[in-house]
């Protein structure tokens, strides 16, 4: 690990928004491998050896950071596609992410890590110290109760990393807990947002205010991304669920505060061409894809102004 990681004296959302301001972009590249999508990383074709695979799928994904970096803020690796391929794939997720490391590209893992206790404070380790898959933010999931997260917080106060909090997520299945009304008529992610909007105003607070705190809100709620951007002034959004699942610019815009930051706006299938037959054209395709997307949101920020 580079002594430098993450740059001391910057926190998370300060790294995120110096990025945002330089590359004009919010998009953030979600690294979701499936080996089975494409002619690259095919079992079939790799003889089904483990470690030829994911050395495929290191080297595709390497490919297309170095192409789409100038148009994206961040990027996030899904962990359970990298352990989905054994050890082999664990393997492969450092190398992904030690390539964003040279490239300056914060990097969220979306493990959605929470659990109670100790496992809470080995998971922090795991991801928000030193280590070969620590990165600059984490996704971690609050309902084992709001105490999961204090380790989180912690670690990632003491070494300048971030956190995204499971607020309100954009399947359609999350409204089955997320929504039910409790005492006072509002609905348990409201009640989520509240709580820790009150735990942020505690923390420290960086550039524009915001502290280690983040949250995820789906894209294809885009109201309820509005009234939480009211709710949670101190949190960085991450906000998945634009393309595939549905959401388009204009769905996105309420995540934003009004200097155009505070968020990002994660992609991943739209982003990637199955049938590329190499690496270049696999990457040329997903630098085009970040550069419209992140085009698309300037305009609807444009519009909303």
């Amino acid at each position: 690990m580079d002594p430098s990681f993450p740059p001391p004296g910057r926190d998370f959302s300060a790294r995120l928004h110096e990025r945002i301001r330089d590359t004009g972009s919010r998009v953030c590249l979600g690294i979701d491998p499936r080996p089975e999508t494409s002619p690259l990383t095919h079992p079939e074709r790799l003889g089904r050896d483990r470690q030829r695979v994911a050395d495929a799928v290191a080297d595709a994904y390497e490919g297309v950071l170095r192409e789409a970096s100038p148009y994206l803020a961040c990027c996030k690796p899904q962990a359970a596609f990298f352990e989905a391929l054994g050890p082999e794939g664990q393997g492969a997720l450092a190398r992904v992410m030690a390539a964003a490391r040279e490239l300056e590209l914060p990097v969220i893992l979306d493990a959605k890590r929470g659990d109670i206790g100790s496992t809470a404070e080995a998971y922090a380790r795991a991801y928000l110290t030193d280590g070969p898959l620590s990165a600059d933010a984490l996704t971690v999931n609050p309902y084992a109760g709001l105490d999961t997260l204090e380790p989180f917080v912690e670690a990632a106060e003491a070494d300048g990393r971030g956190l995204f909090v499971l607020v309100k997520t954009s399947n359609p299945g999350g409204a089955d807990l997320q929504d039910l009304r409790v005492e006072g008529g509002l609905s348990v992610h409201e009640v989520l947002a509240e709580r820790l909007a009150a735990r942020a105003d505690t923390l420290h607070a960086g550039e524009g205010g915001y502290t280690v705190l983040g949250a995820v809100v789906g894209a294809t709620h885009p109201e309820t991304l509005t009234t939480l951007r009211r709710r949670m002034p101190r949190s960085v959004f991450l906000v998945p669920g634009v393309g595939a699942q549905g959401a388009g610019p204009d769905d996105v815009i309420g995540a934003f505060d009004e200097d155009g930051l505070g968020a990002v706006v994660s992609a991943s299938r739209s982003l990637f061409d199955r049938e590329a037959r190499s690496v270049e054209a696999l990457a040329r395709y997903a630098g085009e894809a970040a550069r419209r997307l992140a085009s698309g949101i300037d305009d609807a920020l444009d519009r909303r102004a």
